[in-house]
């Protein structure tokens, strides 16, 4: 579960501990890696380099809101 508190403009996010009995292998993989800075980094880079190359290969999906 997920907790949510805001203070002082910030929000301060809580991961409660589950039961990891059920839970598919997959999802027990995920929850170890996610722990690691180095995956999440990786991770994060990864995710905006496809952003990117998607941006230059479609420009004119590139909008600015009014």
């Amino acid at each position: 579960m997920i907790s949510g508190l805001k203070a002082s403009g910030t929000a301060t996010m809580v991961l409660e501990k589950e039961d990891a009995s059920g839970l598919s292998p997959k999802i027990l993989e995920l929850r170890k890696k996610i722990q690691n800075k180095e995956y999440l980094d990786n991770a994060i880079q990864r995710i905006a380099q496809v952003i990117s190359n998607h941006l230059i290969e479609n420009p004119g999906e590139l909008k600015l809101r009014d």
